[in-house]
């Protein structure tokens, strides 16, 4: 807890301003998940993303690199959700892209360990993978691919 309070700390004012309004939508992305398809809300980011007034938010976003957005949405994801934050995270990086006109597309990919199934959540953007790495994303079969084009 200490660690997290700490990384807080050491934002500047407007990261922390970006950081709470992720938070936010963050919680909502958590919300809609609850009663909604996976397919719908990813629908609904990318139109929220092609919204002239949503397209501002976060306010202060487009003062960063989409590296320190990645930071900051991982930070909110893990807010929501510490055990598993990687499809909030998602969620946000596909909106944040899609604000930006770039072209991202959020993936979900299954693998089976023992008698486990697994599933992640990532980022990609002309075939980059934003905000994880390869190899943990290389574990995963790409089962479902949201690349909405509005």
């Amino acid at each position: 807890m200490l660690r997290k309070l700490r990384r807080l700390s050491e934002l500047s004012a407007s990261e922390l301003l970006v950081f709470f309004q992720l938070t936010a939508f963050a919680v909502a992305a958590r919300f809609a998940l609850t009663f909604l398809r996976l397919s719908r809300v990813a629908e609904f980011v990318a139109r929220g993303a092609n919204n002239r007034f949503l397209r501002s938010l976060p306010l202060f976003q487009n003062r960063y690199e989409i590296t320190r957005l990645t930071r900051l949405a991982d930070y909110a994801a893990r807010a929501t959700r510490p055990g598993g934050p990687c499809l909030v995270r998602s969620l946000l990086l596909f909106w944040l892209l899609k604000a930006r006109g770039e072209a991202a597309e959020l993936l979900i990919g299954v693998s089976k360990e023992a008698s486990a199934l697994n599933s992640h959540a990532w980022i990609e953007t002309q075939g980059n993978i934003i905000g994880d790495s390869l190899e943990m994303t290389g574990r995963f079969a790409p089962l479902l691919r949201f690349c909405t084009k509005l």
